[in-house]
């Protein structure tokens, strides 16, 4: 362990938990030795390495379940916004993916916004020990060489400012789903705004868009509530 945490200023390795996150891996992390754990609620991400790393780790079943709520690209936005470098662990196997009805496109275009989008690394993870280990390594990485850098001039990501610079995500999203191509999928976003506005819309206004009938909407919401 001792040279996971050579690089740190600070020794032990301090690591903050979000007070949502499972027990077990805060005992897989006591387990490694020389840490400083605590818990307690995050604005951002679910646990901090020594203020120079943030990592939000979903699960598959809580990512596709985010995606629907509308959760999951306020927690990216503020991920990406944040001046800590951060990154997303998605825990779980491939196979999950079918037990949540997302069509792949679907998912494939999520992470494509997430990680070329917001400019933040997507790992994955098959379960909690590979995911203490991939967050250890991450610090690891992220201090090997520049440490002083990134604590003295902390990374800030700059966006041109444009109308939706996530629209051509969102659209390839949209377009995962059965009946809704790419016409649709903008009449969509123009009428909407946001993809947790058209998850969360109403029937009668769903269908007021041209093009899409009773039996879209049904497969829509078919999809979205399994």
């Amino acid at each position: 362990m001792s040279r996971i945490l050579k690089t740190s200023l600070f020794y032990p390795l301090e690591v903050i938990i979000d007070d949502r996150e499972p027990i077990s891996i805060e005992k897989k992390l006591l387990e490694k030795g020389n840490l400083l754990v605590q818990r307690k609620r995050l604005e951002v991400g679910d646990y901090m390495f020594d203020n120079e790393l943030i990592v939000e780790r979903k699960t598959i079943l809580d990512f596709c379940a985010s995606i629907k709520d509308g959760r999951l690209f306020k927690q990216i936005g503020k991920l990406a916004n944040c001046t800590i470098p951060g990154i997303l662990i998605l825990e779980g196997k491939q196979k999950d993916f079918k037990a949540t009805d997302f069509s792949a496109p679907a998912i494939n275009g999520i992470l494509i916004s997430i990680s070329v989008g917001f400019k933040i690394p997507i790992l994955r993870s098959k379960g909690i020990e590979e995911t203490v280990s991939i967050m250890l390594q991450g610090y690891k990485q992220l201090t090997k060489e520049s440490f002083q850098y990134y604590r003295s001039h902390p990374r800030r990501r700059k966006f041109k400012k444009k109308k939706d610079r996530h629209f051509h995500d969102k659209i390839h999203i949209l377009e995962g789903f059965p009946g809704i191509g790419n016409e649709r999928a903008r009449s969509l976003l123009e009428k909407f705004q946001t993809l947790g506005r058209v998850f969360q819309s109403r029937r009668e206004e769903f269908l007021d868009i041209k093009g899409i009938g009773p039996n879209t909407w049904s497969q829509f919401q078919e999809i979205l509530k399994k």
